[in-house]
């Protein structure tokens, strides 16, 4: 967590770049013509419920982290573009699941249970991804980077628990 306070502007950019796409998203959709903007989300969860869900979202889940973390190889570009593309993502899915009826608090209850989880592992990927070669130089920057990619883990496992049991529940 040293290090994450030390290199904080790595992080905020991680962080800058996911939101500013996310809203970016948003506005790309609200402003498209309704008819051609609003997608059925409705059957995402269907056949994703329980441990086979759980297993299922923290397999995709961990394969973003990975294209994250490959921004260490890449001096970041990998990273900067896996984060804009999730941050658009996840800003044109709100934003047409809302211009298909779905209320704001609906929309909440849908994302936020494991998104808690989920968005911090996948800023903190996005950091290790813009650290680059800054990675090989620094020895005791392993254990610290190792001991970042066990806590992202864990977020990753707690959050795909709660979109394989929790979230279906309220969809």
């Amino acid at each position: 967590m040293e290090r994450l306070l030390k290199d904080r502007y790595l992080f905020l950019f991680s962080v800058g770049c996911f939101f500013l796409s996310l809203i970016f998203g948003l506005g790309l959709v609200l402003s498209a013509d309704v008819n051609e903007a609003i997608s059925n989300n409705n059957n995402y969860y269907t056949k994703r419920e329980g441990i086979s869900g759980a297993t299922f979202f923290f397999i995709q889940n961990f394969k973003v982290v990975l294209m994250l973390l490959s921004g260490i190889f890449c001096f970041g570009l990998s990273t900067f573009l896996v984060l804009v593309i999730n941050g658009f993502w996840l800003g044109g899915v709100i934003a047409s699941q809302y211009l298909n009826g779905t209320s704001v608090w609906e929309l909440c209850i849908s994302i936020l249970p494991h998104g808690i989880f989920e968005i911090p592992a996948l800023l903190l990927a996005g950091y290790i991804g813009f650290v680059g070669f800054k990675f090989y130089f620094q020895k005791k920057n392993w254990k610290r980077n190792l001991s970042t990619v066990g806590i992202i883990v864990v977020l990753l496992l707690i959050a795909g628990l709660i979109e394989g049991f929790v979230t279906p529940k309220y969809i």
